[in-house]
C-alpha cells in the first residue's frame, strides 16, 4: 500500500474529461496475484493527504477478516444441520471484530480533518466505505474464478470492476470534502451489538 499524497483535481477538469483518471490511472490491485495484496492501494493514493503508516495494520486485519467472513458464510450454506451453529458463531464474531476495525480505521482517519457539526454528513463513514471496498474486492476475486462459465460471468466481472471504480472514485471525493469542511462523518455510535443477546 502507498503512503503518498495525492492531490484530485475534480472541479479543475485537470485529468481530463473524466475525473476518475487521477484515481483509477494506475495499475489495478486486482491485477496483482489473487487480488488480495494492495487491495485499497488506489483508494488511498486518491486520499487527498498522506496515508498515516498505522492506518496500514487495521485495513490489513479487516480484509483478512471479510476474507474469513466469506469463507465461513461459504460454509454454512454448505454445512450439516448440526455444523451450522457453530459456524454461526463465528460469522458473529468475525462481524465484531470487522466493525472495531472500521471504528478503528476511522479514528486514524478522523485526524486528518476537523469535525463541523454544522454541514450535512455523508450517509457512511470512510472506515465503512473501506469496507465495503474490501468485500467488493472479494466478491471480484471469486468471481473471476467463475470466468470461464460462459460470457454471464466475463460481463459480471466488467460490472463489479466498474462498481468498484466508482467506489474508488466516491472515496475520494469524499474525503475531499471531509478535508474542505463541506461535509462531516456521521456520527459514530453504533447501536447493534454483534453476538450479544440485546439487538
Amino acid at each position: 500500500m502507498t503512503n503518498t499524497p495525492a492531490r484530485l483535481g475534480l472541479d479543475t477538469g485537470e485529468f481530463g474529461q473524466d475525473p476518475r483518471a487521477a484515481v483509477i490511472a494506475g495499475a489495478s490491485c486486482l491485477d496483482m496475484a489473487g487480488g488480495q495484496r494492495g487491495w485499497c492501494e488506489d483508494a488511498l493514493a486518491g486520499m487527498p493527504f498522506p496515508c498515516s503508516p498505522e492506518l496500514l495494520k487495521p485495513l490489513d486485519r479487516l480484509h483478512a477478516v471479510n476474507s474469513r467472513q466469506w469463507d465461513a458464510e461459504d460454509r454454512v450454506r454448505q454445512a450439516e444441520d448440526c455444523e451450522i451453529p457453530a459456524i454461526k458463531r463465528e460469522i458473529d464474531e468475525l462481524n465484531s471484530l470487522r466493525h472495531v476495525l472500521i471504528e478503528q480505521v476511522d479514528r486514524i482517519l478522523g485526524t486528518a480533518w476537523d469535525g463541523n457539526e454544522n454541514v450535512p454528513p455523508l450517509t457512511e463513514s470512510i472506515g465503512s466505505a473501506l469496507d465495503r471496498l474490501s468485500v467488493l474486492t472479494l466478491r471480484i476475486v471469486h468471481a473471476e474464478r467463475l470466468v470461464g462459465g460462459g460470457a454471464g460471468a466475463v460481463e459480471r466481472v466488467a460490472i463489479l470492476r466498474r462498481q468498484r471504480d466508482d467506489l474508488v472514485w466516491s472515496i475520494a471525493v469524499a474525503c475531499e470534502d471531509l478535508v474542505s469542511g463541506r461535509r462531516r462523518t456521521p456520527r459514530p455510535e453504533r447501536m447493534k451489538l454483534y453476538g450479544k443477546s440485546r439487538r
